[in-house]
């Protein structure tokens, strides 16, 4: 049997979130500029290794206590075990294949350059090419949306993280896309939009990390699940921001979709605990007549620069600042 790799990209939230993980809408673009990578390949024993650009190799232990120290310590093996899970329970026969069958008998790897922690979606780009990956391997086709909320149910259910729904569908779809994320979920719940709509963009992060999603999702899904009415009211407000995004697209407004990013960060401050280094970040664009808003639960913003200039053109006050900085590619729509 041939080894076998599938990738999966990172994402930047665009309009919505953090509304995604409540029953809201969102508009994210899948970004070609990072990726994480699952490969599958046979072996005598099936075995799970985790990738060594994804800080499993450090020059000295110091350098690993400093890294785990502003990253955390999770790795994406835990990931990996989650992903096999779900698709062993959704992949027709798979648990009446014969113990002989040389296709149990693999490793399971996965490496990303992916930077961590910082709202690009990076533990769910590893689940979702782990489960394409598995997918290629025994040969089994799952929808896009199916393997959205497969990869979802690993996250969510079987790890404990607060999650929402942006992430895995966008990254198992591709492309740009507007997703209404209201349960019950399906295919025509997600609509694809041209990414050439898209007004020239900018992402800046923290090379730091940020802190894992759980920790601010963890008081907002509290509130939510209480019933707390500014909670449910800011959702419906970013439901209609998403609409109001849409039809900015749709018309080649670059000023209406700039104003929208604005007022998304502005909702989000309202209920969301903010870092003062997302603020830093934000505030770099605002200040210089753009726009910008987390791309997903921290450490990174996505953003347009003032009318009349160019994302690059803010490039300096960012590296400066000592944040890092890129002008995103578009990853494709997935192939059907």
């Amino acid at each position: 049997m041939q080894p076998v790799t599938a990738i999966a990209p990172a994402r930047a939230g665009l309009l919505g979130n953090p509304s995604d993980g409540y029953g809201g809408k969102a508009i994210a673009v899948a970004l070609a500029d990072f990726r994480a990578r699952a490969h599958v390949a046979p072996a005598e024993r099936f075995a799970l290794r985790a990738g060594a650009t994804d800080g499993t190799a450090f020059e000295t232990a110091r350098d690993a206590v400093e890294a785990f120290g502003s990253t955390g310590c999770d790795d994406g093996l835990r990931l990996l075990r989650a992903a096999l899970k779900r698709f062993a329970g959704a992949a027709k026969g798979f648990s009446e294949l014969p113990a002989s069958d040389p296709r149990l008998r693999f490793e399971l790897s996965y490496d990303t350059d992916v930077p961590r922690q910082v709202g690009l979606a990076g533990s769910s780009a590893i689940v979702v090419a782990a489960l394409r990956a598995l997918c290629a391997w025994f040969e089994v086709e799952i929808a896009p949306a199916d393997l959205a909320e497969l990869a979802l149910a690993a996250e969510l259910e079987d790890l404990g993280i607060a999650a929402g729904a942006m992430d895995r569908v966008i990254q198992a779809h591709g492309g740009l896309l507007c997703m209404d994320l209201r349960e019950p979920r399906g295919p025509s719940s997600y609509r694809a939009l041209d990414p050439a709509l898209l007004p020239p963009l900018f992402v800046a992060w923290d090379p730091r990390g940020g802190e894992t999603s759980g920790r601010p999702h963890g008081s907002l899904r509290a509130r939510w699940l209480a019933g707390d009415p500014q909670v449910l009211e800011a959702i419906e407000a970013f439901r209609r921001l998403v609409d109001e995004g849409v039809a900015a697209l749709e018309r080649g407004d670059p000023d209406a979709f700039r104003a929208c990013m604005r007022r998304n960060f502005e909702m989000r401050t309202a209920i969301f605990d903010v870092s003062p280094a997302d603020r830093r970040m934000v505030a770099i664009a605002l200040g210089r007549g753009g726009a910008a808003k987390l791309c997903g639960s921290g450490g990174a913003v996505v953003g347009m620069a003032a009318p009349g200039q160019t994302p690059d053109e803010l490039r300096d006050a960012y590296e400066s600042s000592g944040f890092s900085f890129l002008l995103p590619t578009p990853a494709p729509p997935v192939p059907r």
